[in-house]
């Protein structure tokens, strides 16, 4: 892990229009720093995107590493925190709301929750027939069941059913379009 806190330059940067600084490079991303902010520092000849920084772009790498491996983050702090904080565990999980915490991204429920079944779900089964004809007949026909059960669950009633069976619909008929349009690619190319 490289060591961020040795010899740091601080560094300027223009955020919303103003000039904020001396920023420590570590709290760099805290300050609203992004790889398109304009950012200088001692030793620079004129401003420069973030992403044009060697040590910036150093350290936004660590922490997408961090990010993508929270068992190397939740190990290293392991061995830096002494015995009466959280574990580490908790705080990995911790580190990924402090690097996003300019994202507002919603929960499954709240997804859920925002689905309006008061109307039936969409009708599948034209394009479900068009791709068994024209495109991958297999795939096509697993579209035009799963557009048929939609159907017949929101006549039951069930409607929460009715929507899952029309996303599955919408999957298989996009995925027999794409092939066949790959299988069409292939053909006309080994024919040229």
């Amino acid at each position: 892990m490289i060591d961020l806190e040795k010899n740091q330059p601080k560094y300027y940067a223009m955020i919303d229009g103003e000039r904020k600084g001396p920023i420590p490079l570590e709290e760099l991303p805290a300050a609203g720093v992004r790889p398109t902010t304009y950012v200088w520092t001692a030793g620079m000849e004129d401003w420069e995107k973030a992403e044009d920084v060697a040590d910036i772009c150093r350290l936004f790498r660590v922490r997408l590493h961090d990010l993508m491996h929270p068992s190397s983050v939740a190990a290293e702090q392991a061995r830096e925190i002494p015995a009466e904080e959280p574990a580490p565990a908790q705080q990995s999980a911790g580190s990924l709301n402090r690097f996003m915490s300019d994202v507002d991204l919603p929960t499954l429920e709240e997804i859920d929750a925002r689905e309006n079944h008061d109307n039936p779900p969409a009708n599948v089964l034209p394009l479900a027939i068009l791709v068994t004809l024209l495109f991958c007949p297999i795939l096509g026909v697993i579209g035009v069941y799963y557009s048929l059960q939609s159907k017949k669950s929101w006549k039951k009633g069930e409607k929460q059913e009715a929507y899952d069976n029309c996303r599955s619909a919408k999957m298989w008929t996009g995925l027999g379009f794409f092939i066949g349009i790959i299988a069409y690619a292939f053909v006309i190319h080994f024919r040229l």
